[in-house]
């Protein structure tokens, strides 16, 4: 037994309202980590409480939230404040987007993105500090 079979999987929790890319996240990344996909924001703070993931995906314009909203409302809870946060957006255009990104986020990537690049934002943001 290697040690990689003995430390558990981590765990990432995706929001998007793009089926397309839950699909993509899901076939891509579930070979190395348990991950769950959810199309909208509402359930994301019962979701991150409950199942604890280690990191969380974030579409920033997700239905019915929206994504920095969702941001802060987890980092408002002591448990969570140190739970990487990655934004996904097509919105890098936008003179307000990086003013944004203080609403706790620990990185962002561009949509749309390639899985590789993806792959390599999510080891460095759950690489210990």
């Amino acid at each position: 037994m290697t040690q990689a079979d003995k430390e558990p999987r981590r765990s990432l929790l995706a929001v998007d309202d793009d089926g397309a890319i839950r699909v993509l996240l899901r076939e891509s990344l579930q070979g190395q980590y348990d991950i769950l996909c959810v199309p909208n924001g509402p359930e994301v703070p019962g979701l991150v409480a409950s199942r604890k993931p280690d990191l969380v995906l974030l579409d920033i314009s997700v239905p019915g939230s929206e994504g920095y909203g969702l941001c802060a409302g987890v980092r408002k809870q002591a448990a969570l404040q140190r739970l990487p946060i990655l934004f996904m957006t097509v919105r890098h255009n936008d003179p307000g987007f990086f003013e944004d990104l203080g609403a706790g986020g620990n990185s962002y990537i561009r949509k749309p993105f390639e899985i590789s690049r993806m792959k390599r934002r999510i080891e460095s943001a759950l690489k210990p500090l």
